[in-house]
């Protein structure tokens, strides 16, 4: 993943990025230097940089008259995160009770955008350490939305302990590493079976990710159609030893 990437995945935008990064470049450094360093109009480097101040990752200092920008140390900023999770964790068990509350509202949610698909695989790694999930899908499309990313979740999730079986599309399987620590007890379906879609089945959700759409996963949590699902892998799954 790169530099940029994964400080998105801290709550910063592209640009912000961009910029935090330059700040760290520079040593600190003034707006217009950003600006240009960065590729956004000098009018829009402020808001940017506010921003950043807000979220704990730049400061202002004063050098005679002019008004100038550094980095926080990235020590400072993990720290900071570091600070957000244990407070977090404090309110866990309340936050559970409430969630027992709402379950019956729980169906449909969309995933728009890279990132949020991300994230979601990021928590199923915290969510489903030790345990195993199953997948059918194109191995091709699936890790073509972000070669990066994707190519490292695949070593991260054996590290979590986490195993699976998928069903793979013929002309994707060549794109699949053969490698038995990543946890994986792959088959490849027949030949006339080809998609672009990927799909996960968890114990409690289905994850449908189609690569082509504008909406570019949905994450289904009802039961009964959750139940569908594993009962339609299975049978898959036994007949096609």
């Amino acid at each position: 993943m790169s530099h940029i990437s994964t400080l998105q995945t801290l709550g910063l935008s592209e640009d912000e990025a961009k910029t935090y990064l330059a700040l760290l470049k520079f040593g600190g450094g003034n707006a217009i230097a950003l600006a240009k360093e960065v590729g956004v109009k000098r009018t829009t480097i402020y808001p940017i940089l506010k921003s950043l101040h807000e979220k704990g990752f730049a400061s202002t200092y004063f050098s005679k008259t002019k008004k100038l920008y550094r980095a926080e140390k990235p020590d400072k900023v993990a720290g900071q995160f570091e600070k957000r999770l244990e407070s977090f964790s404090l309110i866990i068990p309340e936050l559970k009770t409430i969630e027992k509350q709402v379950i019956s509202h729980v169906g449909l949610r969309f995933i728009e955008t890279k990132q949020e698909l991300e994230r979601f695989y990021t928590g199923i790694l915290v969510e489903y350490k030790g345990k195993n999930y199953d997948a059918v899908g194109s191995a091709t499309a699936w890790e073509g939305i972000d070669p990066e990313f994707f190519q490292k979740y695949r070593f991260d999730r054996a590290d979590a302990k986490i195993k699976t079986r998928i069903l793979l599309s013929a002309d994707s399987a060549a794109a699949s590493p053969a490698d038995v620590k990543l946890l994986r007890d792959v088959r490849v379906l027949p030949k006339n079976h080809t998609f672009k879609s990927t799909m996960d089945i968890f114990a409690d959700k289905i994850l449908i990710v189609n690569p082509d759409q504008s909406t570019l996963a949905v994450v289904i949590e009802v039961p009964s159609m959750v139940d569908i699902f594993k009962e339609m892998f299975e049978m898959l799954w036994e007949n096609n030893v």
